[in-house]
């Protein structure tokens, strides 16, 4: 049976694993930062969930938050809490924006444009997925200062997954159409730091976007089982990622029963990888122990 690569060995630097909801995306995530880890004692394996609604706690059997946890010397796991990400974005610039376009700066023209709720009501409600993609830079952050080797995303169901990889995109226009209206109306309002500090979010944000389609830094991995409206669901995904510009070439099949393969016709050029399902009997950490070793060649 085929087997998932060394994915640090590949100098890969984040995995993004997707699939409709339901069919283990965290196990697979688990196993695949255990085994990960358990290959590289040297280096640093971080597994994060940003599915709202976390599950990863549990597949290690233990109480995970917003902060991470380290569950090996060289393992950490963390459930990004969305609120809170969203909660510092507010603090940090949509407050200070919804002020500055709130025209508080005598010029009328603004002002019967855009007033203070108005404006409030926008920058509060202007990006869907916002959550979403700052958890995606703060990941990105943790790589690019070294704090990490590799890190494992544990993705929302595939909707939400997508709207997340579109996101940069929205963000990155929206950001543009800021800057547009602040040099009309620099003159007027000022704020200069807070531009500058967008900027940098923007550059941030481009940045993101560049590694998310770069396949030696980023490698997308599908979580499918053997039902057909899960199976539709994961070619629907490989075609859209494909539209995005993102190759997916693993595609895990989880709970699988012998005799009963996915079709490969149906994900050409991608290497298809059986986890059978695992005893319920067996404590948490076994289980993703177990998984580990089932999806990764044994460790000679």
């Amino acid at each position: 049976p085929l087997s998932l690569p060394d994915f640090l060995s590949l100098s890969r630097r984040l995995l993004i694993i997707g699939g409709k909801g339901g069919v283990g995306k965290t196990t697979v995530s688990a196993a695949i930062a255990q085994g990960m880890a358990q290959r590289h004692p040297q280096q640093q394996v971080r597994v994060i969930s940003i599915d709202p609604a976390h599950s990863l706690g549990d597949a290690f059997g233990t109480v995970l938050g917003h902060d991470p946890t380290d569950l090996l010397p060289n393992l950490s796991a963390q459930e990004i809490d969305a609120e809170e990400l969203l909660h510092q974005f507010r603090e940090d610039y949509l407050w200070e924006l919804a002020d500055m376009m709130s025209g508080d700066t005598g010029d009328d023209a603004l002002q019967i444009a855009y007033g203070p709720q108005a404006w409030r009501q926008i920058v509060s409600q202007a990006l869907p997925g916002i959550d979403e993609m700052l958890a995606l830079i703060a990941v990105i952050d943790l790589l690019e200062d070294g704090s990490q080797d590799l890190v494992i995303l544990d993705t929302a169901p595939t909707g939400h997954l997508l709207r997340f990889l579109e996101m940069p995109t929205a963000l990155n226009d929206w950001l543009g159409w800021i800057f547009k209206l602040w040099l009309k109306y620099q003159d007027v309002v000022g704020r200069v730091d807070l531009m500058s500090r967008l900027r940098t979010l923007r550059q941030r944000v481009v940045k993101t976007q560049k590694l998310l389609k770069d396949p030696s830094f980023t490698e997308f991995i599908g979580v499918a089982q053997n039902q057909s409206a899960i199976l539709a669901e994961a070619a629907r995904l490989v075609d859209s990622l494909q539209t995005l510009g993102i190759q997916q070439t693993y595609l895990v099949h989880n709970r699988y029963v012998p005799g009963q393969e996915i079709p490969a016709e149906r994900f050409p050029g991608q290497t298809i990888v059986r986890l059978t399902g695992l005893p319920r009997a067996i404590p948490p950490q076994e289980q993703i122990r177990l998984a580990a070793s089932l999806l990764f060649e044994p460790l000679t």
